[in-house]
């Protein structure tokens, strides 16, 4: 997905050049997700809050889990259109924890895209030490998103 093309909420500029994306109704849960350019491709990042503690003073998986399939979801759309795409696949590896107020960043790798299927895996990381890899597949519906959606 390029920049231009990005779903941003409006006037929302982050930390560093972080922009946050504008929320959906399971992403305005999670937490604000943000968007930055860094050499050519689209990096996402989420700051652990509070709310994600697991009662351990770390990130509840289930965060990593959410904000990576999240932003995968988002990369494997094809900016030109406004298709839905529905995640049909998803594995995610933990590799290490992240702490309450750290901030992770994801990068992508798009392994193939077909007319009705795109293949991705990604790296989330907290200060460039690897939290997560993920792997999954998403699939293109035959529904489009209204333009008060995109």
């Amino acid at each position: 997905m390029s920049d231009t093309n990005m779903p941003v909420a409006r006037g929302a500029v982050g930390d560093e050049g972080w922009t946050a994306i504008r929320p959906s109704r399971f992403t305005g849960l999670i937490g604000e997700i943000r968007v930055s350019r860094k050499n050519g491709v689209n990096v996402y990042g989420i700051r652990v809050e509070d709310k994600h503690d697991n009662s351990t003073g770390r990130a509840h998986g289930g965060l990593v889990m959410a904000f990576c399939d999240e932003v995968m979801g988002l990369e494997a759309h094809d900016p030109n259109t406004k298709d839905i795409f529905f995640t049909v696949n998803f594995e995610c590896q933990f590799v290490s924890g992240a702490m309450i107020g750290d901030f992770l960043e994801v990068t992508l790798e798009r392994i193939e895209a077909g007319r009705s299927m795109v293949v991705m895996r990604g790296t989330c990381r907290s200060a460039g030490r690897v939290v997560a890899t993920c792997a999954g597949v998403w699939k293109r519906s035959s529904k489009k998103y209204a333009e008060k959606d995109w």
